[in-house]
C-alpha cells in the first residue's frame, strides 16, 4: 500500500501527485512487493494530523482488517511535517503491526537503524518546513510594513482594487466603479432613510450588481458597504485572528495597520455607521429562547430560527423556515410550515434525555469523539519505556565520549564535534518521548471520560428534564446537535385541531379508518350532489383523510386532488347536517380515534458526543472538565 500528498502550494508550483506514485511504485517493484493499492490527499497541508485528511483516514479504517503490511511514502513530509503528525500515525500503524517505509532515503522502520534514520528524516521535514514557514511569513510581516497601502495577498476588500497585480510591490488604490456603488449607498441610507435591504433592492433595480455579477443581498451590502476598510480606510495585519503563543502574543510578528485611500469622508463614514446600525435589528435574545434555532434544518436545506407571535391574541413560539426571507430582494421564497416550538423542543429534548440516560451507548459515542481506544495504553506506556530506555543509552554513550576526549587532552571543539551527533540524536529521542506521553495523557483520558459519560448518565432523568431552555440551548451546542425534517408538518397553526377533527371530536365519534370501498359508497351516495366523474368521492375521501392524519389540504392533494372543493363541501355538509347523517349510515364501519394532537413533523435527530458535556456547573468546578 502507498499514500500520496500533495499541498496547495506545491500543486501551484507543478509538483503532483503523479511524480510521487511513479517514485513509489519503482521502490515496490524493485523490493519485490506486492503493490495492493494506493490512497491519496491532494491539496492538503503536511501539517495535519490523524482525522483531518480523508483518504490518509481511509487507509487508516483498512489498516485495520491486515490488507497489507507495509505502507510506502515518497519522503517523510508526505507523512508530516511537524513530529505531533508524523510520530502518531507511524506509532498508531506500528500499534497494528504494519511499517512505514520512505522511498527518497530507502528506509523503513523493521529494524532499530531503520527507526534512527526516520527521526532523523521527521526531524528534518519539521526544521524543513519550520523555516519555509518563517521565511513566508516574514516577507509577509515586511511587506504589511512598507509605506503606503501595499497589498498582501487575496482579494481586495471591496471599493479597491491590485495596483501591479502579480508584481514586487503591488498596492491597494480605489476602485472607482465600486467607489461610486458605495457613495451610492451612502445616499440612499443616509440621505434618503432607506435601510440595508432597500438599498439593496435599489441598486437591483438600476442594475447594480456585487462584484461577481449576482444580484445584491442584504447581507452582502452590510458586509461590503459597512467593512472597516469603507469605514475606517484601513486593514489589519495579524489582527484578532492571528496565531499566538502561550503568553498571547503572535508568533510571526505584531499586529500592523496598512492605511487605504479615503472613499468616504470622515463624517461621511460617521453618517454610514450611525444610520446602519440604529436600522438593525438585535437578534441576540433568539438562540436562548429557541435552543433549536439553526440547528432545526427544513425541508429546502436552510435552517429554522425562531420566530416569536405571543404578542398577538392566541400567539405562541414558533420556528420559521429561513427560506421565507428573501436573501436576494424579490427573489421567490420557500413554502415550509412554521412548527410549534414548544411541541418540536420537547420532542427533540426529549431524545436527547433519552440518549444520555444509556451509559453504555454515551461510551460508545465518547470514544468514537475522542478516535482512540483505550485498548492502545499499553502499547503507547511500552513504547515510553522503551524511549526512555535509548535515552539512558545514549546519554551514557555521550558520557562516555566525554571521558574520553578528557582525558585525551582534546580542545572544546573536537569534543563539541564528537558529541554533536549524539547530542542531536538524544535530542530527537527526548522529542519522540515528549509525544508519545502527551499521546498516552490524551488515552488516558479516554477512561475518565468515560466515567464522566456514566455520571452523566446517572444524573440525565433527574436534572436534564428540569433544565431551562438557555440551559437546554448550551447542552444542544456541547451534542453538535443537528435535527432535519423529513415530511410535512402536521398543522401550521400551532395548537389548534383542523375543522374536521374539530368536528368529530365535538361529535365524540371516531373517524373511518380507511378510504370508502364500493359497497360503503353505494350507502351515502344519494346524499349527495352529483360530481363531475368521482370528484365528490375523491372529496368524502379526503376529509376522512384530513380527520385521520391532521395533515394540511395541500398535502392531501397529490392523491385525493383538488381539496379546495373537498374543503368547500365539507363546510357546506356539516352546515347542513349531511356530515352527520351520512357519519350515521356508515356507524357500522371499522373506524380509528383521532389521533393525539402532534404538531412536529418526522424528523431526525443528529449529534455526538462532546464529553465536555459533563452537565452541571457545579460538577464542572469540581472535576475540571
Amino acid at each position: 500500500m502507498d499514500y500520496l500528498r500533495v499541498s496547495t502550494e506545491e500543486q501551484k508550483q507543478g509538483y503532483g501527485i503523479a511524480s510521487q506514485a511513479r517514485k513509489n511504485s519503482r521502490h515496490i517493484a524493485g523490493k519485490r512487493w506486492l503493490h495492493v493499492g494506493t490512497y491519496k490527499d491532494e491539496g492538503v497541508s503536511g501539517s495535519k494530523e490523524m482525522g483531518e485528511r480523508p483518504d490518509f483516514d481511509q487507509l487508516m479504517e483498512e489498516a485495520k482488517f491486515d490488507e497489507f503490511d507495509v505502507v510506502v511514502v515518497e519522503k517523510g513530509d508526505r507523512i508530516g511535517r511537524v513530529g505531533r503528525a508524523f510520530w502518531r500515525w507511524v506509532w498508531a500503524l506500528e500499534d497494528m503491526g504494519i511499517f512505514v517505509a520512505i522511498t527518497n532515503r530507502n528506509i523503513d522502520n523493521t529494524t532499530p537503524e531503520g527507526r534512527a534514520q526516520m527521526r532523523r528524516e521527521a526531524d528534518y521535514a519539521e526544521t524543513e518546513w519550520e523555516n519555509i514557514r518563517s521565511r513566508t511569513q516574514g516577507g509577509l510581516q515586511e511587506k504589511a510594513e512598507e509605506v503606503g497601502s501595499p497589498h498582501i495577498g487575496g482579494r481586495p476588500p471591496y471599493g479597491y482594487r491590485i495596483e501591479g497585480k502579480g508584481l514586487k510591490g503591488s498596492y491597494l488604490v480605489i476602485d472607482w466603479r465600486e467607489a461610486k456603488i458605495i457613495n451610492l449607498v451612502h445616499d440612499l441610507i443616509v440621505d434618503l432613510g432607506l435601510n440595508i435591504r432597500q438599498a439593496a433592492i435599489w441598486l437591483n433595480a438600476a442594475g447594480y450588481t456585487c462584484r461577481s455579477g449576482k444580484p445584491w443581498s442584504a447581507a452582502n451590502l452590510r458586509d461590503r458597504v459597512l467593512s472597516r476598510a469603507v469605514l475606517d480606510a484601513e486593514l489589519v495585519f495579524r489582527g484578532d485572528h492571528a496565531i499566538k503563543d502561550a503568553d498571547g502574543l503572535p508568533i510571526w510578528g505584531e499586529a500592523v495597520v496598512i492605511r487605504l485611500p479615503r472613499i468616504l469622508t470622515v463624517d461621511e463614514a460617521a453618517d454610514l455607521r450611525r444610520m446602519a446600525s440604529t436600522r438593525r435589528s438585535d437578534n441576540s435574545r433568539v438562540r436562548s429562547a429557541y435552543p433549536l434555532s439553526g440547528r432545526l434544518i427544513a425541508l429546502c436545506s436552510v435552517p429554522y430560527t425562531g420566530f416569536s407571535r405571543e404578542s398577538m391574541p392566541g400567539g405562541r413560539r414558533q420556528y420559521r423556515c429561513s427560506g421565507k426571507s428573501e436573501k436576494v430582494p424579490g427573489q421567490a421564497v420557500c413554502d415550509c410550515s412554521y412548527i410549534d416550538a414548544e411541541a418540536v423542543e420537547q420532542s427533540v429534548w426529549t431524545e436527547v434525555v433519552s440518549l444520555l440516560a444509556d451509559s453504555a451507548r454515551l461510551e460508545e459515542l465518547a470514544a468514537e469523539w475522542v478516535g482512540m481506544a483505550s485498548g492502545d495504553q499499553t502499547a503507547h506506556t511500552n513504547r515510553i519505556a522503551e524511549l526512555d530506555k535509548q535515552i539512558v543509552e545514549m546519554k551514557a554513550a555521550i558520557a562516555s565520549v566525554l571521558v574520553a576526549t578528557a582525558k585525551q587532552g582534546q580542545s572544546p571543539d573536537v569534543i563539541q564535534a564528537a558529541t554533536g551527533a549524539l547530542n542531536e540524536e538524544l535530542q530527537q529521542l527526548e522529542q519522540m518521548r515528549a509525544e508519545a506521553a502527551a499521546w498516552l495523557v490524551e488515552v488516558e483520558e479516554v477512561d475518565r471520560r468515560a466515567r464522566d459519560l456514566v455520571a452523566l448518565a446517572n444524573m440525565a432523568q433527574r436534572q436534564l428534564v428540569k433544565m431551562s431552555l438557555a440551559e437546554q440551548d448550551e447542552i444542544l451546542g456541547l451534542l453538535d446537535v443537528k435535527v432535519t425534517v423529513e415530511g410535512p408538518v402536521p398543522l401550521r397553526r400551532g395548537g389548534a385541531r383542523c375543522t374536521v377533527q374539530k368536528w368529530y371530536q365535538s361529535a365524540h365519534l371516531d373517524v373511518p379508518a380507511a378510504d370508502l370501498s364500493e359497497e360503503q359508497w353505494e350507502l351515502v351516495r344519494h346524499l349527495l350532489p352529483q360530481g363531475y366523474r368521482d370528484r365528490v368521492r375523491r372529496s368524502v375521501d379526503a376529509i376522512f383523510a384530513k380527520a385521520r392524519t391532521g395533515l394540511s389540504w395541500p398535502h392531501l392533494r397529490a392523491k385525493y386532488g383538488s381539496t379546495s372543493t373537498a374543503s368547500k363541501y365539507f363546510t357546506e355538509w356539516a352546515a347542513d347536517g349531511t356530515w352527520a347523517e351520512m357519519n350515521t349510515i356508515l356507524a357500522e364501519v371499522e373506524r380509528v380515534p383521532i389521533p393525539a394532537l402532534d404538531l412536529t413533523p418526522p424528523m431526525r435527530i443528529e449529534g455526538r458526543v462532546d464529553p465536555r458535556v459533563i452537565l452541571i456547573p457545579g460538577e464542572r468546578s469540581r472535576t475540571g472538565s
